[in-house]
């Protein structure tokens, strides 16, 4: 272990020198984990030699009797830390027996960081047949910058110019949008307020017309009818402004309660003699309520111990925000109406929106954009190249087009993203007004006068020649999927070089369910600047001990994919510097003329190593045989499925989510790889509909 993390542990586990073991705990089921301390950890952790400061041998069987030692031990072991490199290492599959072990010995409580919801071993969410268990507790969850926006296109008619995204995700990779994350504070509240006042103002947009008030495009009458500064309004029309308000901020009727204090602080406002401004007051005040900006995912007092449902109100939030950014009509209307209280309800929503192509389901493709994370190609920076065009904002677009074609055809989903050969190829579509519909176009189109040889954006694909009819079956032996995609390829790379390293960790984390530990601070990861060397050889770098231990799980599942280069394009070889050619290239007065390169042979294999699959280790020639392989798998399957739970559900698994884990895929398989199958499924689990409800009092029967 590191120093650190072993002094962090001297604080709860002071050394008691000189004293004897405690005898063990008797737990059968402890006696493989003691057994790998003591064959592994004991000779530099134990009586005598006590390498930082931190002793194992009197480790207790039962992990609740030392929690604190047994998790830094699950994670070192986990995390290829230890036993040291100069150390025999253990069996692979009994070292991940006892993180399992010590992982749901100690409750199997999820991680609540983004890219940490691996830590949950796979073999627990997936081994044995799971039961139900406790349900997540109660929260609230803070609106995503996209649904903040939906949030006020629903509740302004108009164009509100002036607006600031209040709301921001952390830069993490990966999914972000995580319940636990996020909360308003104080420069978001200035933001909020000034929003609220320009939504209000568009709300109320009127002129005064031959002494009477006219409400403008995008006002809303029972607002308007506020506006006259001659005239008092009744309370009727100051309820009826409420309640339209709430109806549109918060899908709900106000109570009489809040009618009442909302009423109050128009009349406080009002004292001023400004009853206009009183009314934009309490109308700014209802968009800033915290169920106005808050997932509220509480539960109704039900009566029940141990677990309560989302009230109604809840769930068409739940639901809404859940496949789209703003709020579903029909959810709302049905949870008024007392229509979304069971399951069954909830499914036959979730249906409804997914089969409606004017549904707000955005974030079906968000969910692929964030696993895949193919977006990120428009933030590498690269240099202009001379002879193709590079233009990733349209890389991205394919991709996008690709997705939402797979889902459109809902079969297969997984593999398909994983192996199509298809792909669309500078593709964008435009309005053909005379005959009233889309029509195809290529995305981008190259300047006739200034185009000095390059060729297009469809040269990146390999392909010479754009097509109306897309998608287009790629050449032969070529691509299969998003992993070859040029616009993955360009995002996990670099400026001027593939990114085997990023590329294998993306594998290993999503497709695998491994774990890879951050770069350790105070370490800089450079590959030698060596332009005569191939990147592969220069990789090598990598196979010191100290690095081996977190490379090892990265670089031979990245490194297939170096037969295409760094724009994405395919390859049969690597340009390298030929320092002898450079150095006769020179003009005769032996000035040089610039770099020579030379083709290096490419080589494209990779090795699959400790996934948790016996049947997917093993040695593999390329890209195409690696993903080819992952595609097939059921592990992998189950870790996509893994990180769907985690988009839709806002937070990591716990061993408690391994029956919805486990139901929703079963639901992908049997309905032959539907991913709306697979999302009815995570939307309807105990997961999403459950809260844990209070814990009854002394004496109460369950």
């Amino acid at each position: 272990m590191t120093r650190a993390v072993w002094l962090s542990l001297l604080a709860v586990t002071p050394i008691l020198a000189g004293r004897e073991p405690p005898a063990r705990v008797a737990d059968p089921d402890g006696a493989p984990a003691t057994q790998f301390v003591a064959a592994h950890c004991v000779k530099c952790h134990g009586p005598d030699k006590r390498a930082g400061g931190v002793r194992l041998d009197d480790l207790p069987a039962d992990p609740t009797k030392a929690p604190d030692r047994w998790t830094a031990v699950r994670d070192q072991v986990r995390d290829g830390l230890m036993p040291p490199a100069k150390e025999p290492r253990p069996d692979a599959a009994r070292a991940r027996a006892v993180v399992a072990w010590v992982s749901e010995k100690s409750g199997g409580r999820a991680d609540k960081a983004p890219n940490r919801g691996n830590l949950i071993p796979h073999e627990l969410l997936f081994g044995k047949p799971a039961r139900a268990a406790d349900p997540p507790a109660p929260r609230v969850w803070r609106l995503n910058p996209e649904a903040y926006m939906g949030f006020v296109q629903g509740v302004a008619r108009g164009k509100v110019n002036g607006l600031v995204q209040p709301f921001v995700l952390v830069p993490e990779r990966g999914i972000r949008d995580f319940a636990g994350l996020y909360a308003i504070d104080e420069p978001s509240t200035e933001i909020l307020i000034r929003n609220a006042e320009a939504i209000v103002e568009v709300q109320t947009a009127h002129e005064l017309k031959d002494g009477k008030v006219l409400a403008k495009n995008g006002a809303v009458r029972e607002f308007v009818a506020l506006m006259d500064p001659k005239a008092e309004p009744t309370a009727q029309q100051l309820e009826s402004a409420v309640q339209v308000q709430f109806q549109m901020a918060l899908g709900r009727r106000a109570t009489a309660d809040e009618v009442e204090r909302f009423g109050a602080l128009y009349a406080k406002c009002a004292k001023t003699g400004d009853r206009p401004g009183a009314a934009k007051t309490v109308l700014q005040a209802v968009l800033l309520k915290t169920d106005a900006l808050y997932r509220s995912e509480l539960g109704k007092p039900d009566g029940q111990f141990g677990r309560r449902t989302l009230a109604a109100t809840e769930l068409a939030v739940a639901v809404s925000l859940a496949l789209g950014h703003r709020r579903d009509p029909a959810l709302t209307a049905a949870a008024a109406k007392g229509e979304l209280t069971t399951r069954e309800h909830v499914a036959a929503h979730v249906r409804r929106i997914l089969a409606d192509p004017k549904a707000d389901t955005a974030r079906l493709l968000g969910f692929f954009r964030e696993f895949f994370e193919y977006g990120g190609a428009e933030d590498v920076f690269k240099d202009k190249p001379k002879a193709f065009v590079h233009q990733p904002r349209q890389l991205v677009a394919d991709t996008d087009r690709l997705v939402l074609y797979v889902l459109a055809a809902d079969r297969d989903v997984f593999r398909e993203l994983l192996t199509t050969p298809k792909s669309f190829v500078n593709y964008a579509t435009a309005k053909n007004k005379q005959k009233g519909a889309d029509e195809p176009k290529p995305g981008v189109v190259l300047n006739p006068i200034n185009n000095k040889g390059q060729s297009g954006v469809e040269s990146v694909y390999g392909v010479e020649t754009w097509e109306p009819v897309q998608p287009v079956t790629l050449p032969a032996n070529t691509r299969l999927g998003i992993l070859m995609q040029p616009s993955w390829l360009v995002a996990w790379s670099t400026n001027f070089d593939n990114d085997p390293v990023r590329r294998g960790r993306w594998v290993r984390e999503r497709l695998l369910g491994g774990n890879v530990p951050d770069l350790p601070i105070g370490v800089v990861a450079q590959v030698p600047d060596d332009p005569h060397r191939t990147f592969r050889d220069r990789l090598t770098v990598t196979r010191a001990a100290q690095c081996w231990k977190c490379h090892q799980r990265m670089d031979e599942l990245g490194l297939p994919f170096e037969q295409f280069d760094h724009f994405g394009r395919l390859r049969t070889a690597e340009p390298v510097l030929d320092p002898e050619a450079t150095a006769k290239n020179v003009d005769k007065k032996g000035k040089p003329l610039g770099p020579v390169y030379r083709d290096a042979p490419l080589v494209t294999s990779g090795t699959v190593a400790d996934s948790g699959d016996p049947a997917l280790d093993g040695p593999v020639k390329d890209a195409r045989e690696l993903v080819t392989k992952l595609a097939n798998s059921d592990r992998a399957r189950q870790v996509f499925v893994r990180h769907a739970f985690r988009y839709y559900l806002g937070r990591n698994e716990a061993l408690a989510d391994a029956k919805a884990l486990q139901d929703a895929d079963r639901a992908f398989v049997e309905s032959g790889g539907s991913f709306k199958a697979l999302v009815v499924s995570l939307l309807t689990s105990d997961s999403f509909l459950y809260r844990t409800a209070p814990n009854p009092p002394a004496g109460a029967t369950k």
